[in-house]
């Protein structure tokens, strides 16, 4: 074949031309083609998603119901054009009111009596509003049962938002048949646990498993925004409830609501790098031995900063098994108030508490500084100062206001202000 301009011109003008995303549907109650590619003909279930015809750019619209399947992951997307599984909401420019066939009753929530499970990259699953997205964990005896995560490849840039996760337990423990984890990054590869990089979580609300988070694996990982709640058990003969079984690894934890767990916080087995700042941590259960911080590895580095602690009965910042943090780690700004101990760093300052400090800049013995202790409103009732600068990107509090004065604690103190979504979570135990 001889070669032309034109013909040359023709695969030019072909290979310029974009590759326009598709919108796919999932509804329980179409009676269509059940192809997905619109409200009628929608996949009736979550696992009835047709991963290999799904492409860079793509959204899957869910209408509001329950479903029994799971979503499993089988394609990836791009960088800046992942693949999008999304709770439909009527204002939405591509799953709302705007597309063809819409019902109102499409704007409900998502319920799942199934698991999420991630196995690959440029991921999205947004629920779009608090709690849009309802995972059901059941309570089987004998194994693991992971509500969402579950990783079995390395995987990146892989993004969850507005999804709660109920657990079989409610805000008084009870018996965990298994082990129970309502968010899981973790898979053996044999030799080593594969790298699950550059996970964003936003808004989850992880409440009434035995574990809200086990993570293996994970570098660069950030959540926010989010509540960990109710991780509990009355026997303790299968599971140990902690809020994070970590192993080491690098992330970001930072404006999260930490509230009535039994014995760790985050209890540290491998090491790595954690900033942990502007989160509240408040009355865990009074039945175990709670605490904030504890490092079972060796030479844990973490960064502790503007955190509010409160009615701590056990402990804050400890090791155990031989555990030790890095002489880098260091506390600045938090408030310590009715907690057993305050810091436990080798470098601890700025803090603010109700018993005595030995802290250079330190202020003890203070007057109670929340809006309401026993209301669980842990805003300032007045500027605290003294805190340290420490710049961006720690300059922002729990609201979302930006620090001036630098007080301490998750909030800058600031009037007419009430508190953002993470305080305001609440779900339903099943």
């Amino acid at each position: 074949m001889k070669w032309s301009k034109t013909v040359g011109f023709i695969l030019f003008m072909m290979a310029a031309i974009p590759s326009w995303s598709a919108t796919k549907f999932v509804n329980k109650s179409a009676t269509g083609s059940n192809n997905g590619t619109s409200w009628a003909s929608a996949w009736t279930d979550l696992s009835s998603i047709g991963w290999s015809g799904l492409a860079a750019g793509d959204v899957v619209c869910v209408a509001g119901g329950t479903y029994s399947g799971s979503i499993t992951t089988g394609a990836s997307g791009t960088s800046g054009s992942p693949i999008t599984i999304r709770r439909a909401t009527a204002a939405d420019t591509t799953c709302g009111s705007v597309t063809a066939g819409w019902n109102s009753a499409f704007d409900g929530q998502v319920v799942m009596t199934g698991t999420i499970e991630i196995a690959t990259s440029y991921v999205t699953i947004d629920g779009a509003v608090s709690n849009g997205i309802q995972v059901i964990m059941q309570n089987p005896s004998g194994s693991a049962y992971v509500g969402v995560g579950g990783t079995s490849a390395p995987t990146h840039n892989v993004t969850l938002r507005y999804i709660e996760v109920a657990g079989p337990c409610g805000s008084t423990p009870c018996h965990n048949l298994g082990d129970h984890r309502s968010f899981v990054i973790e898979h053996w590869n044999g030799s080593d646990y594969d790298t699950q990089d550059s996970w964003l979580l936003q808004y989850m609300n992880f409440h009434g498993a035995c574990n809200n988070m086990v993570l293996y694996g994970e570098t660069n990982l950030v959540i926010e925004h989010s509540r960990l709640a109710d991780s509990l058990d009355s026997v303790g003969d299968i599971c140990h409830p902690n809020v994070g079984n970590i192993g080491g690894g690098t992330a970001t934890f930072r404006y999260n609501e930490v509230v009535n767990w039994d014995t760790e916080g985050l209890m540290f087995l491998g090491t790595g790098t954690w900033y942990i700042y502007g989160n509240i941590w408040h009355d865990p259960s009074t039945s175990s031995y709670p605490r904030y911080l504890e490092s079972q590895t060796n030479n844990m580095l973490v960064y502790s900063y503007n955190n509010t602690l409160a009615n701590i009965p056990y402990g804050t910042v400890l090791t155990s098994n031989g555990g030790t943090w890095s002489s880098s780690s260091q506390g600045r700004n938090n408030i310590y108030w009715n907690t057993n101990g305050t810091g436990g760093f080798s470098s601890d300052d700025y803090d603010f508490s109700n018993v005595s400090l030995s802290e250079t800049h330190g202020q003890g013995k203070a007057s109670n500084p929340f809006v309401s202790l026993t209301g669980e409103n842990y805003h300032l009732t007045a500027h605290t100062n003294a805190g340290l600068s420490l710049g961006s990107p720690y300059n922002v509090d729990y609201d979302g206001n930006t620090r001036t004065t630098w007080d301490r604690g998750a909030y800058e103190f600031a009037t007419g202000i009430s508190p953002n979504p993470p305080t305001n979570l609440t779900g339903t135990a099943h």
